[in-house]
């Protein structure tokens, strides 16, 4: 106990390497309070948020010798607000800016200043985005962003300005030529500029979006995520793949010229960027998706999908397997919701079923599922007479709109689960 106190203070202290020994020597505990309460896939996820939490409310901790008693409250605190699925939190609509506010200054901002924002946020990298995103959508304090990245918050401070001084002379360059700035975005028009802007929910874990894709990688364990372009060249997915690479109505999509599409599903580009090289392959990637289309409380026009995929040697890869992990993702999303499975059809699958849940009456599809074409499994570099491919695809704002009962699925990115 005492070397756990001793622990407490050197975290209090700003000690990195003592939080994470605290957390190797309590994490047993902590997960099987929590699993009292929780059943096993979320338990891990409360488990996890009680951590952040006390390490933020650690410096409010008076007597460190208490540490363990302390931080079970916080568990139990967690997973039971976790249980009540009901209880989520909203900004109204319009409240809240649909591109970052960096500082007080920018309260201020014109609305051409603010679009070059926006084009100016296509100039950052990937962890970049991810960091603006968590920051000033998400609110994450510096103290969470630097336990993310293991790093200390004097560094993560010197991070976050080092993104905004980007940003800002980004902007100052735009402004000067008057045009947007950054190469990315010279040719795109404002409204794909907006929507390319908009925040990566599945970064965030207390979102509903970030909180059921955490759900579904506690069922899909062992799968690897990788990063998929977010613009589509329409005719190399011809060329490689067929016409039935687009499945959707012309109108719906977003066009940036004659040749290049925002992607309308995670499916596409993910079967243009993976190869099978004779190993196994299992995915699980997520992010968002564009279609044209009328906004309204159960449509949008940019959206988060998830997206399972997996190539495999026929023998070890069993599609009553996969779709047993399906069912387990149903139930670990929607515990006691009726489902219905019906056949459907894809235009590159064999085989296909979608799966609806009942809620109030009324049926919601949340996810489809199938297997795909030999014609496709030979497009991965695979063999049909060996191999087979599947992929599970899910909507992350439905899901999260019947999980944590949502009306309105424009709320779905301003909501954080309790």
């Amino acid at each position: 106990m005492q070397d756990l106190a001793n622990l407490v203070r050197r975290a209090q202290a700003g000690d990195l390497e003592a939080f994470a020994r605290l957390v190797a020597a309590t994490q047993t505990m902590a997960y099987a309070v929590a699993r009292t309460v929780l059943r096993a896939g979320i338990a891990e996820d409360a488990a996890q948020e009680a951590y952040l939490r006390a390490f933020r409310r650690l410096p409010d901790l008076e007597d460190p010798v208490g540490f363990l008693a302390w931080l079970r409250r916080i568990v139990i605190t967690v997973a039971l607000n976790m249980r009540r699925r009901q209880r989520v939190s909203f900004v109204q609509i319009d409240d809240a800016p649909d591109v970052p506010i960096l500082d007080e200054e920018e309260t201020r901002w014109s609305e051409a200043q603010r679009r070059r924002l926006s084009a100016a946020l296509l100039t950052l990298t990937a962890a970049e985005r991810q960091l603006c995103d968590r920051r000033y959508h998400g609110q994450w304090s510096v103290a969470r962003l630097a336990a993310a990245a293991a790093i200390a918050e004097p560094v993560m401070r010197k991070r976050l300005q080092r993104v905004r001084d980007k940003l800002r002379r980004e902007i100052e360059v735009a402004e000067q030529r008057d045009v947007r700035p950054g190469e990315i975005a010279a040719d795109f028009s404002d409204k794909v500029i907006e929507l390319l802007a908009r925040p990566m929910l599945t970064d965030l874990p207390e979102n509903p979006v970030g909180s059921v894709l955490e759900i579904l990688r506690s069922v899909f364990v062992g799968h690897r995520d990788v990063e998929l372009p977010e613009i589509v060249d329409v005719a190399a997915a011809r060329n490689g793949i067929g016409d039935e690479a687009l499945y959707v109505e012309a109108s719906e999509l977003h066009r940036l010229d004659d040749r290049r599409i925002l992607r309308y599903d995670l499916t596409l580009p993910l079967l243009m960027n993976v190869r099978y090289d004779g190993a196994p392959v299992r995915i699980l990637t997520a992010g968002k998706a564009y279609r044209q289309g009328r906004i309204d409380a159960t449509h949008l026009e940019a959206f988060h999908q998830a997206e399972v995929f997996c190539l495999d040697e026929r023998r070890r890869l069993d599609r009553w397997e996969l779709s047993g992990q399906v069912l387990r993702s149903l139930d670990t999303l929607f515990p006691g919701k009726a489902a219905r499975v019906s056949p459907t059809e894809y235009a590159m699958c064999s085989q296909a079923w979608e799966i609806a849940v009942e809620d109030d009456g009324r049926w919601f599809e949340v996810l489809a599922w199938g297997v795909f074409t030999d014609k496709i499994v030979r497009h991965l570099g695979g063999n049909p007479e060996v191999h087979t491919a599947m992929g599970v695809g899910y909507g992350l704002e439905r899901v999260a709109m019947l999980r944590y009962g949502i009306d309105d699925i424009r709320k779905v990115e301003r909501a954080r689960v309790a």
